[in-house]
């Protein structure tokens, strides 16, 4: 279904059955909702679902109570964030192993090149929105070391103008590769895709 320079290339360390996994999913996405513009980022080694739609971490004031202004103790924590406008996820750059674009159409949108996961303060990370780069755009991040770890991860966030829809699947090679978790899409769902 998909162009050959289109397709995810299997690298060292990577399972042929999980890329392929990954390649017809995108394949599905991209023709489906008929994307315009692509990014595959490579993750270092397998990720949690807890990525999907995270923000990053923000700092909180707290009311402790009782607390008097002379209190020395610091009245702030570290938060999880997750924001209703969705913003990409805050992977360490060490973690990103590579982003790699492409366009199905031409666009002039130049915004989608720039790459996503560079150092940056938290406070610009909750500010990175993904409707900023693309009216319709699919992200593809996926999980390196898939033969030696035998399990793999994938998310996907598809942008369409104001909205963006997001799902995380995690796979296990037991005697085949097979889905064993989501969230953000039925698993039902999922499946009915690699079955297809």
């Amino acid at each position: 279904m998909l162009e050959p320079w289109m397709k995810i290339e299997t690298e060292e360390g990577d399972s042929e059955g999980f890329i392929e996994l990954v390649n017809k999913l995108m394949a599905i996405n991209i023709f489906q909702w008929r994307i315009d513009e692509i990014m595959n980022i490579r993750i270092k080694n397998w990720f949690d679902h807890k990525w999907l739609n995270y923000s990053g971490k923000a700092v909180v004031s707290y009311d402790f109570g009782g607390m008097s202004e002379f209190d020395e103790r610091d009245n702030s924590a570290l938060e999880d964030q997750w924001k209703e406008k969705i913003t990409f996820p805050p992977f360490h750059p060490n973690r990103v192993l590579s982003e790699q674009f492409f366009r199905k159409r031409q666009t002039d949108n130049k915004t989608f090149e720039r790459i996503i996961h560079k150092k940056q303060r938290s406070f610009e990370n909750q500010q990175n929105r993904v409707i900023d780069r693309t009216n319709n755009g699919l992200y593809v991040w996926y999980s390196s070391n898939s033969e030696l770890n035998q399990q793999g991860s994938l998310m996907m966030y598809r942008v369409d103008s104001e909205q963006v829809h997001s799902w995380y699947a995690s796979f296990i090679n037991r005697t085949n590769w097979e889905l064993s978790k989501t969230k953000g899409i039925p698993k039902s769902e999922l499946q009915l895709q690699l079955e297809g």
